[in-house]
């Protein structure tokens, strides 16, 4: 425990610089890319749902009990924006190696002159792909740490920009209570090319602390995510701006056949919300479905008062799938 808590005191005395609301390249990194996280809220460090997918949330969740699990992510964005995601994990010896990789696709948007004449369609997509690995620091200790290093391309019509980040992420466990503390630092890394030759942008970091309490009798999950530590200021009154770090979740059976996840991301809330508008901005549900050698989840997030995204995802166990 006592490693665990210098190394949190190490990542938050790092220098950054605050990553929201379009200051940093390639936002596509904040996504998520996960059905059961996106019902949460968000990137949710402490939750631990079984399969690989939980390697965009924190490299150190991924799921060791499992030999081999892969997915498929597929979503329908705002805008007619989609993305979609596929993982793959399994163990290597005392350690859990995954990978996949991640598309957004913009769309095609007509190409004009000055004078409007129509020159043809061009297209915007991003793209990352992740390598990652985790394991038990200390065998006598329930304390895990994972890596991901992401290898970024960016393709704007004629322009292209190319970029290296890593996500490094621990996890410690209170098995008798049924408690997770996790703590994970996001998109450490380089614009390695700027759009244009003479810039370089910062990326989106995001460093978050999360605890997550599974009662003892009674089949819910508490979980509690603080978000953006790197930026202590997110709005210029106090109250706001300390509620803006926070996204609570909860899941109804969450060891079960079927589970219900909800969650509520304040930041989202508060910069979204309009007051002749819903009150649903920053608010998000899903439903997992896991069976012993697959799971099927869907989630839906509130974005704004105009749009919501829809997320399906397929998991395969294929380590239960082999055996007979």
């Amino acid at each position: 425990m006592r490693i665990f808590i210098v190394v949190v005191h190490i990542l938050l005395s790092v220098t950054c610089f605050g990553q929201v609301g379009g200051e940093a390249v390639f936002p596509f990194l904040g996504l998520c890319t996960s059905s059961n996280y996106a019902s949460m809220g968000g990137l949710c460090p402490s939750v631990d749902v079984a399969g690989v997918n939980s390697v965009v949330c924190n490299p150190a969740l991924v799921d060791t009990s499992d030999n081999m699990s892969a997915s498929l992510n597929m979503v329908s964005y705002v805008a007619d924006i989609g993305y979609g995601s596929c993982f793959y994990g399994g163990r290597v010896g005392r350690m859990m190696v995954s990978g996949g990789a991640e598309i957004v696709d913009y769309g095609d948007f007509v190409h004009t002159d000055e004078s409007a004449t129509e020159l043809g369609t061009f297209s915007c997509r991003d793209y990352m792909l992740l390598t990652s690995i985790s394991r038990h620091i200390i065998d006598s200790l329930p304390i895990i740490a994972g890596v991901s290093v992401k290898t970024i391309l960016s393709t704007m019509e004629t322009y292209h920009s190319t970029g290296l980040a890593f996500d490094l992420g621990l996890r410690y466990n209170i098995e008798s209570q049924k408690i997770s503390v996790a703590i994970t630092a996001l998109n450490l890394g380089w614009q390695l090319s700027g759009y244009s030759d003479n810039t370089r942008e910062k990326l989106p970091i995001d460093i978050r602390a999360g605890i997550s309490k599974q009662l003892l009798h009674a089949p819910l999950r508490f979980s509690l995510t603080i978000h953006n530590l790197q930026k202590p200021k997110l709005a210029e009154d106090f109250g706001r701006s300390l509620a803006n770090h926070l996204i609570v979740s909860a899941e109804l059976f969450p060891e079960g056949v079927v589970s219900v996840k909800g969650g509520f991301n304040a930041m989202t809330h508060n910069d979204m919300y309009v007051t002749d508008g819903t009150v649903f901005p920053g608010f998000s549900f899903g439903i997992d479905i896991r069976l012993k050698r697959f799971s099927v989840q869907y989630s839906r997030q509130c974005i704004s008062p105009a749009a919501s995204a829809n997320m399906f995802t397929m998991e395969l166990f294929l380590g239960k799938m082999l055996v007979k």
